[in-house]
């Protein structure tokens, strides 16, 4: 496999009781296909049923698709004609900032004339579904921008769109994909997640945002403890990782039947900063697999956190990242739960 189809693939696995099956579940970032070089050879359709596209956006009271997103949509089709059961979807998207987005979905007149443009453009382009993602910035946080039950009502009025839609036309019914950040500090002010999850065929909880700026014993943050999509907590009080925000969520009104666990396939690179006092090291980029290769091939070492998160580590790097190891124990802990869960191909 390419070391660049991590960069724009997560695969995640999702258990269904009621049909005792998994499905898998990947995103393509549209905008990166050509730095990659992926071609729809790269996609196994039949490995990967569900195809996420990223991004469409809202501007001027329209939908707004990047060409370098919509140039990926003919040879998605092609395999789409090959094999019936491949889906579509689509991730609907904004920055934070963007107050026209702000203001439509707030507004019932303006989302319910939005919402009709979003079915055609579906329908037309021979998507399954919509992914339907806020940006969590502290922008965000401004009563003038956002509002909790509002965003549940967006939600809402989109799929009663998608239910009378597939009764007028006959066709299947259009798949709402909702989506929750799984930091504590956001989905407790920002998600009404009864509502989300009511509303939502399935929900995307992204499980991955588990890092700081700035790690070492400047900060009082261990660097062998911490990485950015750790299953279990290290300690009480310990809110960053997997098992504690998923759990969470489900106890605050999610449904596991309809969860989808979102793994981030990123290596996070942190560079050590000389001078006077501590040791810190401050977060650099992320980056994709084949660059932590690269690097570690010039030397260094290996460990891991205690749920077997790899961490490599040489004089003036840090880069926490994920292997066949961790990605087992992600798995493990999926079918011990009975809740989807990422892995890499």
């Amino acid at each position: 496999m390419k070391a660049t189809n991590i960069i724009f693939f997560f695969i995640t696995f999702v258990h269904l009781s009621s049909e005792n099956c998994n499905i898998i579940m990947c995103n393509l970032k549209g905008k990166s296909l050509k730095q990659s070089r992926l071609t729809s050879a790269d996609i196994d359709t039949t490995v990967c049923p569900y195809l996420t596209i990223s991004f469409a956006e809202f501007d001027n009271d329209a939908l707004v698709v990047d060409k370098q997103v919509s140039e990926t949509f003919p040879w998605m089709w092609v395999a789409k004609a090959k094999n019936p059961n491949f889906k579509l979807v689509l991730c609907f998207y904004n920055a934070v900032g963007v107050e026209e987005f702000y203001d439509m979905y707030r507004t019932p007149e303006k989302r319910l004339k939005f919402i009709p443009l979003l079915v055609t453009y579906l329908r037309n382009n021979k998507f399954d579904g919509v992914q339907v993602e806020l940006a969590v910035g502290y922008g965000l946080w401004s009563p003038l921008r956002y509002n909790i039950d509002r965003w549940a009502d967006f939600m809402e009025d989109i799929q009663k769109a998608f239910t009378e839609e597939a009764k007028s036309s006959g066709k299947p019914k259009l798949l709402l994909f909702g989506h929750i950040d799984s930091r504590k500090e956001d989905y407790d002010p920002l998600y009404h997640v009864p509502r989300i999850y009511k509303y939502s065929d399935f929900v995307i909880v992204d499980a991955w945002p588990y890092y700081p700026l700035r790690i070492g014993p400047k900060y009082n943050i261990s660097i062998t403890n911490t990485h950015h999509t750790r299953i279990y907590s290290e300690h009480q009080g310990d809110f960053s990782n997997i098992d504690y925000n998923v759990k969470t969520i489900l106890r605050k009104g999610g449904i596991k039947e309809k969860t989808v666990i979102s793994l981030y396939l990123m290596a996070e690179f942190y560079r050590r900063v000389f001078g006077l006092g501590f040791p810190r090291y401050d977060w650099v980029k992320y980056d994709n697999y084949g660059a932590v290769g690269a690097i570690m091939s010039q030397g260094g070492n290996v460990t891991r956190v205690f749920d077997n998160c790899p961490i490599f580590m040489s004089d003036r790097t840090v880069i926490y990242y994920d292997d066949e190891i961790s990605l087992t124990e992600k798995l493990l802990l999926s079918y011990s739960t009975m809740i989807l869960q990422n892995r890499s191909t």
